[in-house]
């Protein structure tokens, strides 16, 4: 005898049903747009969130928080700031007063320095450096900080780790792959 399902189980499925409709309606436009960010971070095209000035300006932040050297990608190659501007026109997209005030922040600072420059991406290592210690603890650092990994290790459909370099970096390869959780829905009905 089969239990009658309960409303919360009829919403869950009905809700199933409804996303994978949903995603299979619209899976051709998320493969394109998964497809598009992969190629604008792969060939360095202009930015579609950020400014060019801000795309700078994070640049130098992103190379900062992960540098390249010894052989290593860094945030540069990795393609971060275009992961950051994708995530920023999406995923991200509360965040992106926050990244703005920030980068202007990076900037203003920088024409304060000693020497003094007109953006945060003309100042010497050690200048920029010192300005990130100095905002540690702002919100703005935290979340750059965060999306600047994030974009080095996420999938590169995302418009970051370009190529795959930062699960070579973790020595993990990527299967990406989805199997569904297994649970009392679809054990076999005893009656």
């Amino acid at each position: 005898m089969h239990e009658k399902p309960s409303r919360r189980d009829f919403l869950a499925s009905s809700a199933r049903a409804a996303s994978a409709g949903w995603l299979t309606l619209n899976a051709s436009a998320l493969a394109t747009l998964s497809a598009c960010a992969r190629e604008a971070a792969q060939q360095n095209a202009p930015f579609t969130t950020l400014t060019p000035d801000e795309g700078r300006t994070l640049s130098a932040f992103a190379a900062q928080i992960l540098p390249s050297g010894d052989g290593l990608p860094g945030a540069d190659e990795l393609g971060c700031t275009h992961f950051i501007d994708n995530a920023l026109g999406s995923y991200f997209a509360s965040q992106r007063e926050l990244f703005a005030a920030g980068v202007k922040d990076l900037d203003a600072r920088a024409r304060t320095a000693t020497p003094p420059a007109a953006s945060f991406a003309e100042l010497t290592s050690a200048q920029q450096i010192e300005i990130m210690k100095a905002i540690e603890g702002e919100p703005f650092f935290g979340a750059a900080r965060s999306a600047t990994l994030m974009g080095a290790f996420a999938d590169p459909v995302h418009g970051g780790n370009r190529d795959g370099a930062g699960f070579r970096l973790l020595k993990i390869e990527h299967h990406p792959t989805h199997t569904p959780p297994f649970g009392h829905y679809d054990a076999e009905v005893t009656a």
